[in-house]
């Protein structure tokens, strides 16, 4: 097995969520986008528990272009303090050549 990284973010819709996914996955700094709508999230926000309807999506990439790939979100994104977290997973071989493949390195 090797590694690549799956790096998550919220966002507040549908459609702001394809926009980001179709950016990154036509620059090449993502292979794949998953997006998972009709989430919901309750956190602190100018401390006030809020709850708020969101879309959630998850980024693969290459372990050399994760750090690309989470500076450009934070960029790019809707959100004034959006969440931007990464973490490397084992995958298997053929997954892995799908994701180089789409990457720039």
């Amino acid at each position: 097995m090797k590694n690549i990284s799956i790096v998550y973010t919220t966002i507040d819709s549908i459609e702001n969520a394809r926009k980001l996914a179709r950016q990154v996955v036509e620059l090449k700094i993502a292979a794949c986008v998953n997006i998972i709508p009709n989430g919901l999230s309750i956190y602190f926000w100018e401390d006030k528990i809020e709850e708020s309807p969101e879309c959630f999506l998850l980024f693969k990439t290459s372990k050399t272009n994760v750090l690309k790939l989470k500076k450009w979100l934070i960029a790019n994104h809707p959100y004034s303090i959006p969440a931007v977290l990464d973490a490397q997973v084992e995958i298997n071989n053929g997954f892995l050549d799908f994701v180089e493949k789409y990457v720039k390195q």
